[in-house]
């Protein structure tokens, strides 16, 4: 992680509560806030082929003394039956694929702790803390192959540091498809 030196006394403190093009004091969100000091990130792509009744494993591993706040797990699929189940504790053999991460402040030289890997090699999932289904879109009475847009968690999640998690998404529609992701998440750190 290569985060500035912040906030080491209340004078720095007092300063950076101002912007300093307009002085005038910040006053903005948390998030827009986090996004302004370089501690947002996200990792995004776009896949095709998924064969029907494919597994795609996701693993976020949180290193010590870090807590990603996860903002966005924002999945589009070319049509459903999805399913998106997350475990805590999981253990790997293989972390797998490194998965690249921006800071989406792009004048940032800070960089995640956390870190994204595809196929990871499992050995157990651990508990499971989160469960989505994205219905059926297929051709039956009533149904169209459009696609779906928007599958998310909903809200902010808090992961806990030394802790491995996975994703897991199951393709049950029935046929080939495209998809894509956006994760995105900041880690605090003013020290």
């Amino acid at each position: 992680m290569a985060h500035g030196n912040y906030r080491t006394h209340l004078k720095t403190n007092e300063t950076r509560s101002y912007d300093p093009f307009v002085f005038a004091q910040t006053v903005i969100e948390e998030n827009h806030r986090m996004i302004h000091d370089g501690f947002m990130y996200a990792q995004t792509g776009k896949d095709t082929g998924w064969a029907n009744a494919g597994v795609l494993d996701f693993l976020i591993s949180v290193p010590a003394a870090t807590f990603p706040h996860i903002q966005v797990m924002k999945l589009n699929f070319g049509r459903g039956d999805i399913d998106i189940v997350a475990y805590e504790g999981t253990t790997t053999s293989n972390d797998g694929t490194g998965m690249t991460v921006q800071n989406v402040n792009r004048n940032s030289s800070n960089t995640a702790a956390t870190a994204l890997y595809a196929s990871p090699t499992i050995t157990d999932v651990g508990t499971q803390i989160f469960a989505l289904w994205v219905p059926p879109t297929g051709t039956g009475t009533g149904q169209s192959a459009n696609g779906t847009d928007g599958v998310g968690q909903g809200g902010e999640w808090i992961l806990a540091p030394e802790t491995k998690y996975l994703v897991r998404l199951t393709n049950n529609s029935g046929s080939t498809i495209d998809w894509s992701h956006e994760f995105s998440w900041y880690e605090v750190d003013y020290t």
